[in-house]
């Protein structure tokens, strides 16, 4: 018993001592010899493979503190500021990895950024905070979605020129899940600046990278339901209206985010065409169900305020507007 007791823990000890890449169709295990912008070099068995970026879920480093992987765990939950309690726990200074000290840092960026957008946060710090990482990690794997959250931040701070810049930036990547990304964010930007035709034009552009990329996963729909939005706002109502349907029913309740882009989307159609109960019912999906999803939940709100009052629900109305001021005071959304 005591040899097969040592043997377990032998085993455990060996894996335990190794990175862990964790990709969209599957895990790779061995010794992470090299990390890039556009890829992450693992060797196993002497064997070296190249993780592109866009397939990578999560990376764990050997040697890395227990509370990194529990704020990894909590962070994708939506429990921003118990993430940023446990990244609080870590020593730093007793971290001999390079590449730990930069997840340690993206995800404390990741967690001010979504507080930050979410109007819960300080934005001129958590922008501070993007820019930092982005000029002490300039190889790190996490550049792409530090660009990203740099852009929102510009966006959430007002600032759209300096979000578009940002969000051009990410279709200079060679891969085409980043072009495709750069077409989305680019087109929801112009879709809010009200140039729905240009806007159809970077969907479309989205929609055709989206394909020719095989980590696009549900990208392909968050495309599809902006483009749905300009679609209505062009007169395509009704088909704008059965795509969004469409993806509603068959999207899981668990991808909360995903369906509150949707009932966000359907209730921007239905504004559209000037049925104000329709789209009031969709954003009441969002403050209902997917609350958890904090700047669309804002947007809701922000939306609720309006046609609860249209409608003639004047408490409603202040109730909706009275919370998007409490736990959202500096978002964009309670600022309109």
């Amino acid at each position: 018993m005591a040899i097969v007791a040592g043997m377990l823990m032998f085993c455990c000890s060996q894996v335990s001592a190794q990175d862990r890449i964790r990709r969209r169709t599957g895990v790779d295990t061995g010794k992470i010899t090299d990390v890039s912008v556009l890829s992450i070099t693992i060797s196993k068995g002497g064997v070296e493979s190249k993780v592109p970026v866009e397939e990578i879920r999560s990376v764990y480093f050997s040697g890395e503190p227990a509370e990194l992987n529990s704020a990894r765990l909590v962070l994708g939950r939506g429990r921003f500021e118990d993430a940023l309690e446990m990244l609080g726990k870590i020593d730093r200074s007793a971290i001999d990895r390079n590449e730990i000290i930069a997840e340690v840092e993206f995800l404390l960026l990741q967690c001010q950024a979504k507080i930050a957008n979410a109007g819960q946060g300080d934005l001129q710090s958590a922008i501070g905070l993007a820019k930092k990482f982005l000029s002490q990690h300039r190889r790190s794997y996490h550049v792409s979605a530090a660009i990203e959250l740099l852009g929102s931040l510009f966006l959430a701070d007002g600032n759209r020129e300096e979000a578009r810049r940002q969000y051009a930036k990410l279709a200079k990547a060679p891969a085409a899940y980043f072009k495709a990304r750069s077409a989305l964010l680019t087109g929801k930007l112009l879709q809010e600046e009200g140039e729905h035709s240009q806007s159809l034009e970077k969907f479309d552009e989205a929609l055709a990278s989206a394909a020719a990329s095989s980590a696009a996963g549900s990208l392909g729909l968050e495309i599809t339901l902006q483009r749905a939005v300009s679609q209505a706002a062009t007169g395509q109502t009704k088909e704008a209206i059965a795509a969004i349907e469409k993806i509603v029913s068959h999207t899981d309740a668990e991808e909360t985010e995903l369906l509150a882009h949707a009932y966000n989307a359907l209730g921007e159609c239905y504004l559209q065409t000037g049925e104000n109960k329709a789209a009031c019912d969709a954003f009441l999906h969002v403050d209902v169900l997917f609350s958890s999803a904090t700047d669309l939940h804002a947007k809701a709100l922000h939306e609720l305020t309006r046609l609860w009052e249209i409608l003639g629900y004047k408490q409603r109305s202040q109730d909706a507007r009275q919370r998007l001021q409490q736990r959202y005071p500096t978002s964009r959304w309670a600022k309109q």
